[in-house]
């Protein structure tokens, strides 16, 4: 169903274009591209091919993550309109309730796309969950970072409905702003979907205690630097090192590569920086390529940072860039493990 999908993306307002980091509607980006970008193949035995791919990637990631049996998994993801709005917006945050209600998503009921947006839902969890949560390990991570220069945000509950506005403040290509405010009703409050996806794809729905560790990548002006990211990353590996209970710890770097545009040339800056354990190439990413959905490689990077010091090695599972359309919409979805 990606080609319906490729639909929606011409009324994507949030496409921001490789390599100067720049708003552009659809058909504008499509004349910014080169051709060979423009002529991607778009067919559905190319598709197919690419889904199957990825579907397998995400399987051997499941397998790796179970069989590891951790006691706490540590997931760095970010928030898109689900817990945090403008009215507070951290930088850096910890939750560290006893548990996490993972609730499934509304499903449409009317218009085309119902069985595309039914399909979407299920894949951030399809059934209500109590997802239990490494408390004691969250209040200790909060204090370490608090000693050690991080001035991260806590929380231990969310309301049972709550919504608000967020303003996506991207750069266009005449030096002005974009002027893009999105708001969402008050709705209940369950996992944000970097987090759901993780309970639901990898864990099964069986899922051990996590904790969910947010960093704001999408959204101006408080967004983090990769150096800010990949540090406050290795803060938390320190962590995991110094916290005296005898426990086994994964983590998990949910979202990303690039997206809602294609920039394989960002991806390849992340991946080779992981699999060298290059932490000047991780902590010099330009940011001005990390606007949008792409920001969300900074997971990748807080990753990096909190596995620089083990001896726990890189394995590209898969990279697969996906252009869903003329105008480079799609992904660059990469999949990878440590071990």
């Amino acid at each position: 169903m990606w080609a319906e999908y490729a639909r929606n993306d011409r009324r994507n307002g949030e496409l921001v274009y490789p390599p100067h980091g720049w708003t552009m509607p659809f058909d504008e980006g499509v004349e910014y591209l080169p051709e060979a970008i423009r002529n991607k193949p778009r067919d559905l035995e190319t598709f197919t091919k690419q889904s199957n791919a990825c579907q397998k990637a995400i399987r051997t990631l499941a397998d790796t993550l179970q069989a590891a049996q951790p006691d706490i998994t540590i997931i760095f993801s970010d928030d898109q309109d689900e817990w945090f709005y403008e009215n507070n917006m951290p930088q850096f945050s910890v939750y560290w309730g006893r548990s996490a209600p993972l609730r499934p998503r509304p499903i449409p009921n009317a218009g085309p796309a119902t069985g595309l947006g039914a399909l979407i839902a299920k894949g951030y969890g399809d059934q209500e969950l109590d997802v239990p949560v490494a408390s004691d390990f969250g209040r200790y991570l909060i204090e370490y970072c608090v000693e050690h220069d991080f001035d991260v945000s806590h929380f231990t509950y969310v309301e049972e409905m709550h919504g608000g506005k967020v303003a996506r403040r991207y750069p266009k290509r005449d030096g002005s702003e974009l002027d893009y405010v999105r708001e969402s009703a008050p709705h209940p409050q369950g996992l944000p979907h970097g987090f759901a996806y993780v309970v639901h794809r990898l864990f099964e729905d069986k899922p051990r205690p996590i904790l969910p560790v947010f960093q704001n990548t999408c959204y101006p002006p408080n967004q983090p630097t990769p150096k800010r990211s990949f540090d406050f990353g290795r803060a938390v590996g320190a962590a995991v090192q110094a916290w005296p209970a005898d426990v086994r710890v994964a983590v998990v770097g949910s979202g990303g590569l690039s997206h809602f545009v294609v920039d394989e040339e960002l991806d390849q800056m992340v991946l080779g920086g992981l699999e060298r354990k290059d932490a000047e190439a991780l902590r010099s990413l330009p940011r001005h390529r990390l606007y949008s959905a792409a920001s969300e490689s900074l997971n990748w990077v807080a990753l990096g940072g909190a596995l620089q010091d083990t001896q726990l090695k890189f394995e590209l599972v898969d990279y697969v860039p996906v252009y869903r359309t003329e105008a480079a919409t799609g992904g660059g979805w990469g999949f990878a493990r440590w071990q």
